[in-house]
């Protein structure tokens, strides 16, 4: 897998230097011509580390070539997504307009990683890499990639270390992240690597799968990557939720803020304010309890927690109705089920 760079900055640096404009069998002809020189002591010490830098830069660049891994071009109608989904909305990021308008000016600078597709002969599958494709396909133009051997494991740690360090994921984008790779048998120690967890705790691992498979996949999916929106909220927004499904009162509330013209056309922070308001509301109105005024200054009240509902009823305004409310449950349980489409528990 290759060295990982703890610097974002400098790993970036070293890409760029690295990989645009770059003339591979003009670099072989460099690298044949013999060693790289070692860096020396006394009055140029104090350059050691950069010579260094440069000197595994060329160790890179050597196994690279030995190994047939040069830059190459692909009809990029040709190369697939990861199997696992990283990034919630690639082109709806208000910066992706401006990033495919780089490339067609400027050219792609920086390959990507891709290996030969395990189920579709002829095709590739991206490691790393996802925006520069998208870009390409959108202008229809060929990608430039390193093409590599890659296993499964292999090629979601490569994945998540390039987002990781080039461009971070949200704090959902990690937890969805973490939960499909969950849900497709990795470990946690492999998706602690993917997450670019060197350290390798795998509590942290566990706390953004727990969020990511409380709330609705479906509803991640419309909130999008809520790129301010961190853990503490998150976490909020997850108590609504029993085993990733919702409350009636909560799926309604859901239902409503999604459907709106507001909706649509708001960013995906605004549309988890939205949501999160909205449901804040419902709870602030629950703990105050509403009342419904039955006329003759009798008024029944209703207060809400999240496991149940008292239901208050004056009896010496309204007798006898507590008794026929009773009575009638069982016809009014059968007709709400009915109305939602239900079953009884077993």
């Amino acid at each position: 897998m290759g060295t990982v760079m703890t610097n974002a900055k400098e790993r970036c640096s070293r890409m760029k230097s690295l990989f645009a404009n770059v003339d591979s069998v003009e670099l072989a002809k460099q690298i044949s011509a013999g060693p790289a020189v070692k860096v020396g002591s006394g009055a140029v010490k104090s350059m050691d580390r950069a010579f260094v830098a440069v000197e595994e830069e060329n160790e890179r660049l050597r196994l690279q070539l030995r190994g047939s891994e040069a830059i190459v071009e692909i009809d990029s109608a040709l190369v697939v997504p990861s199997f696992v989904r990283d990034r919630l909305d690639i082109e709806g990021d208000s910066q992706f307009h401006g990033f495919v308008e780089g490339i067609r000016e400027s050219g792609q600078r920086l390959p990507i990683l891709v290996r030969p597709s395990p189920d579709r002969q002829g095709y590739f599958q991206v490691a790393y890499g996802h925006r520069r494709l998208r870009a390409c396909q959108i202008l229809e133009r060929p990608v430039k990639a390193i093409v590599r051997d890659l296993t499964d494991d292999e090629l979601v740690v490569a994945q998540g270390i390039e987002n990781t360090e080039r461009a971070n994921l949200s704090f959902i984008e990690q937890a969805f992240f973490a939960a499909t790779l969950k849900a497709r048998g990795f470990r946690r120690e492999t998706i602690a690597a993917a997450l670019g967890r060197a350290d390798g705790k795998l509590t942290y691992v566990s706390m953004l799968i727990g969020i990511a498979e409380q709330v609705p996949a479906e509803l991640i999916g419309i909130i999008g990557p809520a790129p301010s929106i961190g853990r503490p909220k998150w976490e909020k927004l997850a108590a609504q939720f029993k085993d990733g499904k919702a409350p009636t009162a909560v799926h309604a509330i859901i239902g409503k803020v999604t459907s709106t013209a507001v909706w649509a056309a708001a960013t995906s922070d605004q549309r988890f304010a939205a949501l999160m308001s909205a449901l804040e509301h419902k709870a602030a109105r629950a703990n105050q309890g509403e009342e419904v005024d039955l006329g003759g200054g009798a008024v029944i009240t209703a207060k809400s927690s999240r496991s149940s509902t008292l239901i208050t009823i004056p009896e010496s305004k309204v007798p006898g109705l507590s008794a026929w409310l009773v009575e009638r449950l069982p016809a009014l349980v059968e007709e709400y089920r009915k109305q939602t489409g239900e079953t009884p528990m077993g």
